[in-house]
Protein backbone atom coordinates (compact mmCIF):
# COMPACT_ATOMS: atom_id res chain seq x y z
CA UNK A 1 0.00 0.00 0.00
CA UNK A 2 2.74 2.71 0.51
CA UNK A 3 4.62 1.63 -2.22
CA UNK A 4 1.35 2.32 -4.55
CA UNK A 5 0.82 5.90 -2.02
CA UNK A 6 4.08 6.93 -3.09
CA UNK A 7 4.02 6.02 -7.02
CA UNK A 8 0.51 7.73 -6.93
CA UNK A 9 2.03 11.27 -5.81
CA UNK A 10 4.83 10.74 -8.10
CA UNK A 11 1.83 10.60 -10.82
CA UNK A 12 0.20 13.28 -9.35
CA UNK A 13 3.49 15.68 -9.11
CA UNK A 14 3.96 15.20 -12.48
CA UNK A 15 0.72 16.16 -13.81
CA UNK A 16 0.78 19.04 -11.68
CA UNK A 17 4.72 20.66 -12.41
CA UNK A 18 6.05 21.34 -15.17
CA UNK A 19 3.10 20.58 -17.76
CA UNK A 20 2.76 22.70 -21.03
CA UNK A 21 -0.54 24.86 -21.06
CA UNK A 22 -1.45 25.47 -24.51
CA UNK A 23 -3.99 28.79 -25.25
CA UNK A 24 -3.79 28.10 -29.13
CA UNK A 25 -2.72 25.12 -31.35
CA UNK A 26 -5.53 25.00 -34.38
CA UNK A 27 -8.43 27.18 -35.46
CA UNK A 28 -12.47 26.96 -34.72
CA UNK A 29 -11.71 26.38 -38.31
CA UNK A 30 -9.43 27.42 -42.19
CA UNK A 31 -11.15 31.20 -41.70
CA UNK A 32 -11.20 31.77 -37.79
CA UNK A 33 -10.12 30.90 -34.64
CA UNK A 34 -13.62 31.61 -32.23
CA UNK A 35 -11.79 32.39 -28.86
CA UNK A 36 -9.42 34.97 -30.93
CA UNK A 37 -10.84 38.33 -30.31
CA UNK A 38 -9.57 41.79 -31.72
CA UNK A 39 -10.15 44.91 -29.88
CA UNK A 40 -12.04 46.42 -32.52
CA UNK A 41 -12.88 48.94 -30.52
CA UNK A 42 -9.85 51.05 -29.83
CA UNK A 43 -8.27 50.43 -33.73
CA UNK A 44 -9.08 53.92 -34.71
CA UNK A 45 -7.25 54.68 -37.92
CA UNK A 46 -4.79 51.67 -37.13
CA UNK A 47 -5.79 48.46 -40.04
CA UNK A 48 -5.83 45.00 -38.36
CA UNK A 49 -7.82 42.19 -40.30
CA UNK A 50 -11.28 40.50 -38.37
CA UNK A 51 -13.79 38.42 -39.34
CA UNK A 52 -17.04 37.42 -38.01
CA UNK A 53 -17.85 33.44 -38.10
CA UNK A 54 -20.08 31.68 -41.09
CA UNK A 55 -22.82 31.97 -38.31
CA UNK A 56 -22.69 35.27 -36.42
CA UNK A 57 -22.17 38.27 -38.70
CA UNK A 58 -22.83 40.39 -35.45
CA UNK A 59 -19.24 39.07 -33.42
CA UNK A 60 -17.09 40.52 -36.63
CA UNK A 61 -13.79 40.68 -33.69
CA UNK A 62 -12.28 37.46 -34.30
CA UNK A 63 -8.45 36.24 -35.49
CA UNK A 64 -8.26 34.91 -38.69
CA UNK A 65 -6.56 32.00 -39.67
CA UNK A 66 -4.71 30.43 -42.33
CA UNK A 67 -3.54 27.33 -43.47
CA UNK A 68 -0.07 27.92 -43.26
CA UNK A 69 1.33 26.19 -39.80
CA UNK A 70 3.83 25.47 -37.87
CA UNK A 71 1.57 22.12 -36.45
CA UNK A 72 -1.74 21.00 -37.58
CA UNK A 73 -3.65 23.06 -40.20
CA UNK A 74 -3.76 26.23 -39.00
CA UNK A 75 -2.07 29.27 -37.70
CA UNK A 76 -3.29 32.78 -36.22
CA UNK A 77 -3.02 35.61 -38.92
CA UNK A 78 -2.02 38.73 -37.84
CA UNK A 79 -2.26 41.19 -40.74
CA UNK A 80 -2.01 44.61 -40.07
CA UNK A 81 -1.47 48.31 -41.12
CA UNK A 82 -0.03 50.70 -38.13
CA UNK A 83 -0.62 54.43 -38.18
CA UNK A 84 2.41 56.71 -38.32
CA UNK A 85 3.40 58.75 -35.18
CA UNK A 86 0.79 60.07 -33.09
CA UNK A 87 -2.32 57.16 -33.98
CA UNK A 88 -5.44 57.52 -33.39
CA UNK A 89 -5.63 53.69 -32.18
CA UNK A 90 -3.71 50.13 -31.75
CA UNK A 91 -4.29 46.97 -32.29
CA UNK A 92 -4.77 44.25 -29.36
CA UNK A 93 -6.13 41.43 -29.74
CA UNK A 94 -6.41 38.41 -27.00
CA UNK A 95 -6.00 34.46 -27.48
CA UNK A 96 -8.05 32.16 -25.28
CA UNK A 97 -8.26 29.12 -24.80
CA UNK A 98 -10.79 27.21 -27.05
CA UNK A 99 -12.80 26.18 -24.25
CA UNK A 100 -12.78 29.62 -22.91
CA UNK A 101 -11.26 28.14 -19.41
CA UNK A 102 -8.32 29.74 -16.56
CA UNK A 103 -4.94 28.56 -16.93
CA UNK A 104 -2.72 28.37 -13.59
CA UNK A 105 0.90 29.12 -15.35
CA UNK A 106 2.47 29.08 -11.90
CA UNK A 107 3.99 25.65 -12.45
CA UNK A 108 5.74 26.82 -15.81
CA UNK A 109 8.43 29.36 -16.43
CA UNK A 110 8.10 30.29 -20.29
CA UNK A 111 5.78 31.78 -22.41
CA UNK A 112 6.59 30.85 -26.38
CA UNK A 113 5.22 30.69 -29.55
CA UNK A 114 5.94 30.25 -33.19
CA UNK A 115 6.41 33.04 -35.22
CA UNK A 116 6.25 33.17 -39.23
CA UNK A 117 6.89 36.73 -40.81
CA UNK A 118 6.10 37.40 -44.76
CA UNK A 119 9.33 39.98 -44.59
CA UNK A 120 12.19 40.08 -42.33
CA UNK A 121 11.14 41.23 -39.14
CA UNK A 122 13.66 43.49 -36.24
CA UNK A 123 13.37 41.98 -32.73
CA UNK A 124 12.38 45.13 -32.16
CA UNK A 125 8.46 44.99 -33.53
CA UNK A 126 7.87 41.70 -32.54
CA UNK A 127 4.50 42.43 -30.79
CA UNK A 128 4.10 43.62 -27.01
CA UNK A 129 2.81 40.41 -24.75
CA UNK A 130 0.78 40.37 -21.64
CA UNK A 131 -1.37 38.47 -19.82
CA UNK A 132 -5.29 38.72 -19.11
CA UNK A 133 -5.54 37.29 -15.32
CA UNK A 134 -8.29 37.68 -12.80
CA UNK A 135 -7.87 40.11 -10.42
CA UNK A 136 -7.42 38.65 -6.32
CA UNK A 137 -9.84 41.10 -5.29
CA UNK A 138 -12.97 40.71 -7.12
CA UNK A 139 -12.09 37.76 -9.78
CA UNK A 140 -12.75 40.35 -12.49
CA UNK A 141 -10.71 39.95 -15.99
CA UNK A 142 -7.61 42.57 -17.20
CA UNK A 143 -5.15 43.14 -18.77
CA UNK A 144 -1.69 43.08 -17.39
CA UNK A 145 1.24 45.43 -18.11
CA UNK A 146 2.25 44.32 -22.14
CA UNK A 147 6.18 44.37 -22.31
CA UNK A 148 8.63 44.81 -25.13
CA UNK A 149 10.21 41.25 -25.77
CA UNK A 150 13.39 42.13 -27.79
CA UNK A 151 15.86 41.62 -24.81
CA UNK A 152 14.43 37.94 -24.85
CA UNK A 153 14.51 36.85 -28.74
CA UNK A 154 16.47 37.54 -32.22
CA UNK A 155 15.33 38.97 -35.60
CA UNK A 156 12.74 37.53 -37.39
CA UNK A 157 13.88 36.24 -41.08
CA UNK A 158 11.58 36.17 -44.06
CA UNK A 159 9.03 33.28 -44.49
CA UNK A 160 10.81 30.93 -41.60
CA UNK A 161 9.16 29.82 -38.39
CA UNK A 162 10.63 30.98 -35.41
CA UNK A 163 10.66 30.27 -31.48
CA UNK A 164 9.49 33.56 -29.71
CA UNK A 165 9.01 33.79 -26.25
CA UNK A 166 9.58 35.36 -22.67
CA UNK A 167 10.62 34.20 -19.18
CA UNK A 168 6.67 34.27 -17.34
CA UNK A 169 8.91 36.09 -14.77
CA UNK A 170 8.57 39.44 -16.86
CA UNK A 171 5.22 39.48 -16.47
CA UNK A 172 4.20 38.22 -13.03
CA UNK A 173 7.49 40.28 -11.53
CA UNK A 174 6.01 43.51 -13.72
CA UNK A 175 3.50 43.85 -11.67
CA UNK A 176 1.77 44.28 -7.64
CA UNK A 177 1.65 40.37 -7.04
CA UNK A 178 -1.30 41.17 -4.68
CA UNK A 179 -3.29 42.64 -7.84
CA UNK A 180 -3.19 39.35 -10.28
CA UNK A 181 -4.04 35.63 -9.55
CA UNK A 182 -1.61 34.00 -12.41
CA UNK A 183 -3.41 30.29 -11.50
CA UNK A 184 -6.50 32.19 -13.43
CA UNK A 185 -4.93 33.50 -16.51
CA UNK A 186 -7.67 34.04 -19.14
CA UNK A 187 -5.94 34.79 -22.43
CA UNK A 188 -2.57 36.08 -23.95
CA UNK A 189 -2.42 39.70 -25.33
CA UNK A 190 -0.41 40.64 -28.23
CA UNK A 191 -0.14 44.32 -28.78
CA UNK A 192 0.98 46.64 -31.52
CA UNK A 193 4.57 48.09 -30.89
CA UNK A 194 4.86 49.75 -34.37
CA UNK A 195 4.22 53.20 -36.02
CA UNK A 196 5.73 53.35 -38.94
CA UNK A 197 2.95 52.34 -41.70
CA UNK A 198 4.71 49.77 -42.57
CA UNK A 199 2.13 46.90 -43.80
CA UNK A 200 3.25 43.46 -42.10
CA UNK A 201 1.40 39.79 -42.03
CA UNK A 202 2.67 37.39 -39.25
CA UNK A 203 1.63 34.01 -38.33
CA UNK A 204 1.46 32.97 -34.95
CA UNK A 205 1.03 29.56 -34.34
CA UNK A 206 1.79 26.77 -30.92
CA UNK A 207 0.71 29.52 -27.93
CA UNK A 208 1.94 28.27 -24.77
CA UNK A 209 3.32 28.54 -21.65
CA UNK A 210 6.60 25.52 -20.81
CA UNK A 211 9.37 24.61 -18.78
CA UNK A 212 11.31 25.44 -22.32
CA UNK A 213 13.27 28.53 -22.93
CA UNK A 214 12.88 30.38 -26.54
CA UNK A 215 15.84 30.73 -28.94
CA UNK A 216 18.06 34.00 -28.43
CA UNK A 217 18.23 33.86 -24.63
CA UNK A 218 21.66 32.79 -24.61
CA UNK A 219 23.36 34.90 -26.88
CA UNK A 220 21.47 37.31 -25.47
CA UNK A 221 22.60 36.88 -21.73
CA UNK A 222 25.77 34.66 -22.73
CA UNK A 223 28.19 37.32 -21.67
CA UNK A 224 27.15 37.41 -18.44
CA UNK A 225 27.46 34.52 -17.63
CA UNK A 226 31.25 34.64 -15.36
CA UNK A 227 33.43 31.81 -14.41
CA UNK A 228 35.83 32.59 -11.19
CA UNK A 229 38.25 32.84 -9.95
CA UNK A 230 40.38 32.33 -13.31
CA UNK A 231 43.10 30.96 -13.67
CA UNK A 232 40.95 28.22 -10.91
CA UNK A 233 43.40 26.70 -8.79
CA UNK A 234 40.70 24.67 -7.20
CA UNK A 235 37.38 25.44 -6.69
CA UNK A 236 35.60 27.50 -9.35
CA UNK A 237 32.10 29.18 -9.67
CA UNK A 238 29.88 29.46 -12.15
CA UNK A 239 27.52 32.36 -12.00
CA UNK A 240 24.69 32.81 -13.87
CA UNK A 241 22.42 36.33 -14.65
CA UNK A 242 18.74 35.85 -13.23
CA UNK A 243 17.08 35.83 -17.13
CA UNK A 244 18.60 32.22 -17.11
CA UNK A 245 17.33 30.82 -13.78
CA UNK A 246 14.02 29.79 -15.30
CA UNK A 247 15.79 27.54 -17.68
CA UNK A 248 17.03 23.98 -17.68
CA UNK A 249 20.64 23.85 -18.43
CA UNK A 250 23.52 21.62 -18.75
CA UNK A 251 27.03 22.35 -17.71
CA UNK A 252 29.82 20.38 -19.61
CA UNK A 253 33.60 20.86 -19.26
CA UNK A 254 36.15 20.01 -21.75
CA UNK A 255 39.98 19.74 -21.75
CA UNK A 256 41.48 21.04 -24.67
CA UNK A 257 41.62 17.98 -26.35
CA UNK A 258 38.10 18.17 -26.31
CA UNK A 259 37.69 15.26 -23.59
CA UNK A 260 34.61 15.51 -21.74
CA UNK A 261 35.48 15.68 -17.64
CA UNK A 262 32.42 17.00 -16.03
CA UNK A 263 28.90 16.81 -16.54
CA UNK A 264 25.50 18.69 -14.24
CA UNK A 265 22.32 20.27 -14.70
CA UNK A 266 21.65 23.08 -13.41
CA UNK A 267 18.12 24.97 -12.77
CA UNK A 268 17.30 27.69 -10.71
CA UNK A 269 20.67 28.34 -9.55
CA UNK A 270 22.23 31.61 -9.78
CA UNK A 271 25.72 29.56 -9.09
CA UNK A 272 27.39 26.67 -9.16
CA UNK A 273 30.40 25.52 -7.33
CA UNK A 274 32.74 22.93 -9.52
CA UNK A 275 35.32 21.03 -8.03
CA UNK A 276 38.20 21.47 -10.71
CA UNK A 277 41.02 20.08 -7.87
CA UNK A 278 41.61 16.47 -10.00
CA UNK A 279 41.62 18.37 -13.05
CA UNK A 280 46.08 18.89 -14.76
CA UNK A 281 46.43 22.06 -15.40
CA UNK A 282 45.61 23.70 -18.70
CA UNK A 283 43.19 25.08 -20.56
CA UNK A 284 39.27 23.72 -20.28
CA UNK A 285 36.25 25.27 -21.85
CA UNK A 286 33.14 25.45 -20.08
CA UNK A 287 29.74 24.96 -21.86
CA UNK A 288 26.26 25.83 -21.43
CA UNK A 289 23.70 24.45 -22.66
CA UNK A 290 19.54 24.72 -23.38
CA UNK A 291 19.11 22.03 -25.69
CA UNK A 292 19.09 24.10 -28.74
CA UNK A 293 21.86 27.43 -27.70
CA UNK A 294 25.03 27.01 -26.09
CA UNK A 295 28.03 29.35 -24.95
CA UNK A 296 31.40 28.40 -24.26
CA UNK A 297 33.80 29.97 -21.69
CA UNK A 298 37.50 29.15 -21.37
CA UNK A 299 39.18 28.87 -17.99
CA UNK A 300 42.52 28.27 -16.99
CA UNK A 301 43.56 25.56 -14.60
CA UNK A 302 47.07 25.81 -12.68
Amino acid sequence: MKKIFIIIICLVTTITYGQEQVFFTEGTDNTFYDQGIVDVVNLGDVVFDHVAPPCCPDYNDKIPCATIAHTGETSLKFHYIPSVGSSTGRWKASVYRNDWADIDVTANNYLSFYLYSTTALSKDLLPKIGLRVRRTDNDAEEDTELFDIAAYNEDVPANTWVKVGLPLSVITDGVPAATYNFTKVRAVVFRQNSNDAVERTLYIDDIKTTTEVANGILKTFGAEVLVSPNPVYSMAELSLPSELLDADMLVTISSATGTEVYRNRISGQSRLPIDMSSFHNGLYFIRLSNGRESVVKKVIKR
